[in-house]
């Protein structure tokens, strides 16, 4: 399943003509698994397993605390299946353009998609300079 063991790696993928996006088999990705699309903190993508925050949505709904859940939902783009071939449909915005490559690298317990190799290191870049 998808996040289960530590996601480390990187991997260049295509998102095809149809939009759907090649999860890289280090992450433990298997058909079936329901994973969540976020937007990140800059020009790219996070996608995690959604029972990562399900359990925590259904605490914040028993407490009723809908506040901090609409934090959470804020940046989720989409719930998506992942299909036999171990794609999904990724909704990416205009800098994310369908038949082309994207930069994925592997976040411990979820993916980070960039569109370019570049952006991740530019990335990367950022936060050392913030740290």
């Amino acid at each position: 399943m998808f996040g289960e063991i530590p996601i480390f790696g990187n991997s260049e993928n295509k998102i095809d003509n149809k939009g759907r996006l090649f999860v890289p088999k280090f992450t433990g990705v298997e058909e079936n698994d329901r994973l969540v699309v976020q937007k990140g903190q800059g020009n790219y993508y996070v996608i995690i397993n959604f029972s990562e925050i399900e359990d925590k949505l259904r605490e914040l709904k028993k407490s009723n605390q809908e506040g901090k859940i609409e934090i959470i939902t804020s940046s989720i783009v989409s719930l998506v299946k992942v299909d036999k071939q171990g794609r999904i449909i990724f909704h990416p915005h205009e800098s994310f353009a369908i038949d082309r490559k994207v930069f994925i690298h592997g976040n411990y317990d979820s993916i980070q998609v960039f569109p370019s190799e570049e952006d991740y290191i530019n990335h990367i870049k950022e936060l050392e300079k913030n740290r």
